[in-house]
């Protein structure tokens, strides 16, 4: 069996949805196989192995019955949590990380594209944008990937890079989504950040930056 890889996850074949029997029917599950998530095993349901074994004591009512069964489809749904580092401070840069991730009750995603966008307030520019296994785009502040993510797992981070204007307002918020991969719902996640404004000298910094905003004096 050919073995599909990403960088974060290798599967042997696609994920599927998870599906729970709501009946009195067994429902045996063989094999199963196991995804791979940054070098730990993480056993996923391949529906396609799914037999059903009817109750001791049932009877059918004729050779062309049929038997209902309810099956309760859990979905896939992504999670976004953003956070800056330190502390911003005027004329100087700062950087935001952004994990999207799956809830542990969901199903792991379908293979179709999961998306991330940050939308930048008033005041911050994007220097960069980068993450393990993303395809991130500067221009539209875009990070997409197709792997297979189980539930009760995280995609590796975003981190967006910035650099903060000397008149970026006392406090921005960021905000970040994220939707796709089987979940049609967008999920957003916002950060606000206080900007420090300091009237120290221009001096440039270690990486040839202003270290601050210039003081002018009247």
């Amino acid at each position: 069996m050919r073995t599909r890889r990403t960088r974060a996850v290798s599967l042997a074949r696609p994920a599927v949805l998870a599906i729970v029997l709501t009946t009195a029917w067994t429902a045996t599950i063989q094999p199963t196989y196991v995804a791979q998530v940054d070098d730990k095993a993480v056993p996923v349901i391949d529906a396609s192995t799914i037999s059903l074994t009817k109750p001791s004591g049932t009877a059918s009512t004729s050779s062309t019955g049929s038997t209902s069964l309810a099956f309760t489809v859990i979905p896939v749904s992504l999670t976004i949590a953003k956070s800056h580092t330190g502390t911003f401070t005027a004329g100087e840069d700062g950087v935001y990380t952004i994990t999207a991730g799956n809830l542990t009750t969901a199903s792991p995603t379908n293979g179709t594209t999961v998306t991330v966008h940050d939308a930048l307030p008033a005041g911050l520019r994007a220097d960069r944008i980068s993450g393990g296994g993303w395809h991130c785009v500067l221009a539209t502040l875009t990070c997409t990937r197709s792997d297979i993510l189980p539930a009760g797992h995280s995609y590796p981070p975003v981190t967006l890079k910035v650099e903060i204007s000397c008149d970026t307002r006392a406090r921005v918020t960021n905000t970040a989504t994220v939707t796709g991969g089987g979940d049609t719902t967008t999920h957003t996640a916002v950060d606000t950040a206080t900007i420090k404004h300091d009237d120290h000298d221009g001096h440039d910094d270690h990486d040839g930056h202003h270290g601050h905003c210039d003081r002018h004096e009247h």
